[in-house]
């Protein structure tokens, strides 16, 4: 596993600018790596996340240097998605759709099938309504009810994903770059403190329940899937932060505080800001 590094910034602007050049830097030095036999990598595989974590893609089309990327060997991953509807504000996949992957679709530049997103809610505003409400319902037996029928589809999504990551990427799959976020509790992706997910070790994606972030509902890619990934990038900025981000320097695989067990293979680098680092 690689040493983990820190990189500081005086604020969050520069972060997620200096994080856009990054990646693209990034992706070209990967697509330019010589395989043993000297052939050339047919594929680059990202995961993404939301929140911060996804703002330098905003950036990436403004850098001269995004020409020369062969958008047409990467292929986007998600590290976890909130389980709603395809059209709902919340989904990760459409925040970074709209910052970036859309418009690599317009262009004839990125496949869509080269867009690997996990399932979303495809039922009607009524039923998640009506289940969500029951969810919530004082009657222990109809909180039951509630959660089997979102915990058979959570299991379903989570399923899908992993069949779709070993068709793609074999038996035993390893993103090249994973770009995470930290919450301000010490979760990542969507392996939150006090849920079992995270401790999670024979998966590569599970369904996740009654998250404590809104919404409730969410799919989430392993730690160990994570940790293994060749390159593992943190973004976290913000004071609120601070104490957390502490935890998870002090302590490795720490389950009250989830992004402790990530890891990269070949980098693991946090990037983050002045007023994050005050009790490290």
């Amino acid at each position: 596993m690689a040493e983990r590094k820190l990189v500081v910034y005086p604020g969050k602007d520069l972060m997620i600018q200096a994080g856009a050049r990054r990646f693209v830097l990034t992706l070209l030095d990967l697509l330019s790596e010589r395989l043993p036999d000297g052939g050339q990598r047919k594929r680059v595989d990202v995961a993404l996340s939301g929140g911060s974590a996804a703002q330098p893609l905003g950036l990436v089309l403004a850098d001269p240097l995004a020409d020369a990327i062969d958008w047409q060997r990467v292929h986007f991953w998600w590290s976890d998605e909130r389980f709603v509807p395809a059209d709902n504000a919340d989904r990760n996949a459409l925040e970074a759709r709209k910052l970036l992957l859309d418009q690599l679709v317009a262009d004839g530049k990125l496949p869509e099938s080269n867009i690997h997103e996990m399932a979303a809610d495809v039922r009607s505003a009524e039923e998640i309504a009506s289940v969500m409400a029951d969810a919530a319902s004082d009657d222990a037996s109809v909180r039951a009810a509630a959660d089997a029928v979102n915990d058979t589809l959570l299991e379903a999504a989570a399923r899908a994903y992993e069949d779709e990551l070993t068709r793609e990427l074999g038996p035993k799959p390893a993103i090249d770059l994973m770009i995470l976020g930290m919450g301000p509790d010490g979760h990542y992706a969507s392996l939150f403190p006090g849920h079992d997910e995270v401790l999670v070790a024979d998966r590569l994606a599970v369904g996740v329940n009654h998250s404590p972030k809104m919404p409730p509902l969410r799919v989430s890619l392993t730690a160990p899937l994570i940790a293994r990934s060749r390159h593992t990038w943190f973004f976290a900025a913000g004071a609120g932060k601070a104490e957390s981000l502490a935890h998870v320097f002090a302590q490795p695989n720490n389950p009250a505080y989830p992004s402790s067990f990530a890891g990269g293979v070949d980098e693991f680098v946090w990037f983050s800001t002045e007023e994050t680092v005050t009790k490290l």
